[in-house]
């Protein structure tokens, strides 16, 4: 069994691709890939690229979806909150075009001279529903002019969500103007109070998870807005995960029938040790763990040897005292305090009792321990890896990182990907996987081979 995810989405991702417009091509192109890389996050649709935002929304149409985002290259979809409050969003209201909208018609710090200019959207990302494109016979995004055109006079929300050029909202009228536009985006403005639709600003909630870096940023500025990618690049190698940001839906995908052999495994929190319960496990079965962090392999080897099995939040604290421990989690644990994390983790398993009774056999199988960077030196691991029947390996999201891609870029990440593959393929083809590809697609669900001959297909 094979699992779609991201296909029950009421909506698809487009980036719409200035970059040849661009002075400086290489930072065009980081830019892009990190704006990739950051919409996968929670997203596991389709992405469409596209040089204009109307052939963004035009590819849009051919998916079974009701609502586009569209963004330009350089937009950061800084976690996934950004797509539970868009989602929010079109729940609850009716509109053609929700996104940032840039007030040219009057003075402001915008527009010092107080020409009227009508009103615009910011490239950097919309919202468009798509079945009003589709009713409004798929309307011009509408290039900035110096001609004069016909409008719509909006009735302007009094507040804004940041200075004085960005109103809440723009309601519909029954008064017609005439104005030069001075700002992209303007006809879908007019086309959407024309039709009697409020056009409205993003909501600061979904801003808050969103970032955007501007073409004509300095390198100093560029440095300084990326820094919090830097900071998640620098300190990750120090980091330990407490609890699994991830849940243990994926092994239902994974028809393993024989107990566990041998298990290959990053050094995250328990899903190892579910990975092992759910399936059974041999009692000489070997368990290699290998990170990047030394970190997390120190206190896996730690919890190994000094944890009896029960009342896990309470040996955390017990290791954080003892130790300088860095922890690091996602946006599936920051909100929660340890007690609930474990009472999520005791639902998962059943009860405490189960967990202990896992651990107590578990603690007295040989393990191993192997720093190492996947991306950089995959040997030091696959070279490890025996032709045993039944093992298993499990990689998490190892190859979309904000490490892995930021350094690498999307070719560099890919071809560390493949080369894994490869190499794990040379010395056990028939080992059980489990983890996500480099674009953070489900990898799991077969014996390796399987899986490399459907990925192969797919160049």
């Amino acid at each position: 069994m094979k699992r779609l995810m991201g296909k029950n989405k009421n909506y698809v991702v487009g980036i719409y691709d200035d970059t040849r417009m661009s002075h400086n091509l290489t930072q065009a192109q980081k830019n892009k890939e990190i704006t990739e890389f950051f919409t996968r996050f929670k997203y596991f649709g389709p992405i469409i690229v596209k040089e204009n935002i109307n052939e963004v929304l035009d590819e849009a149409l051919n998916y079974d979806v009701d609502y586009c985002i569209v963004q330009s290259v350089g937009h950061i979809i800084k976690d996934a909150d950004f797509f539970t409050f868009i989602e929010k969003w079109v729940d609850k209201q009716d509109f053609f075009i929700t996104g940032h909208i840039m007030d040219k018609n009057k003075k402001n710090m915008n527009n010092p001279k107080g020409k009227e200019g009508y009103y615009g959207l910011h490239k950097q990302c919309m919202l468009v529903n798509l079945k009003y494109y589709k009713k409004f016979d798929k309307p011009v995004f509408g290039d900035k002019s110096s001609g004069e055109e016909f409008v719509i006079k909006a009735e302007r929300h009094i507040k804004d969500i940041h200075d004085d050029y960005t109103p809440l909202s723009l309601k519909p009228t029954e008064e017609l103007t005439i104005c030069t536009p001075l700002v992209d985006g303007w006809n879908f403005i007019n086309t959407s109070l024309a039709n009697d639709l409020t056009v409205y600003n993003f909501h600061p909630k979904i801003r808050e998870h969103k970032q955007y870096l501007y073409p004509t940023t300095s390198a100093a500025e560029l440095e300084h807005q990326l820094s919090w990618i830097t900071n998640i690049v620098d300190y990750a190698q120090d980091c330990v995960f407490f609890w699994n940001t991830e849940n243990y839906s994926d092994l239902k995908y994974v028809n393993i029938e024989k107990p566990i052999e041998k298990l290959y495994a990053v050094a995250a929190s328990f899903k190892p040790n579910m990975i092992l319960n759910h399936y059974n496990f041999t009692d000489n079965c070997e368990v290699i763990y290998y990170d990047y962090s030394k970190s997390a392999l120190a206190f896996k080897k730690m919890l190994v040897t000094e944890w009896d099995g029960e009342d896990y939040p309470k040996f955390l604290d017990y290791a954080q005292k003892k130790y300088r421990i860095n922890e690091t989690g996602g946006n599936e644990t920051q909100h929660l305090s340890r007690k609930e994390l474990w009472e999520r983790e005791l639902e998962w398993w059943g009860s405490e009792k189960a967990i202990k009774e896992h651990w107590d056999r578990y603690k007295q199988l040989p393990h191993k321990f192997i720093h190492c960077d996947i991306c950089s030196n995959p040997e030091k691991i696959t070279s490890t890896i025996t032709p045993n029947d039944n093992s298993v390996i499990w990689w998490s999201n190892a190859f979309h990182t904000v490490g892995a891609q930021y350094l690498r870029g999307l070719s560099g990440v890919k071809s560390c990907y493949d080369s894994w593959l490869e190499q794990i393929n040379y010395k056990n083809p028939n080992i059980w996987i489990l983890g996500k590809d480099y674009l953070d697609q489900p990898a799991e669900g077969a014996r390796l081979k399987d899986y490399i001959s459907a990925y192969n297909s797919q160049d």
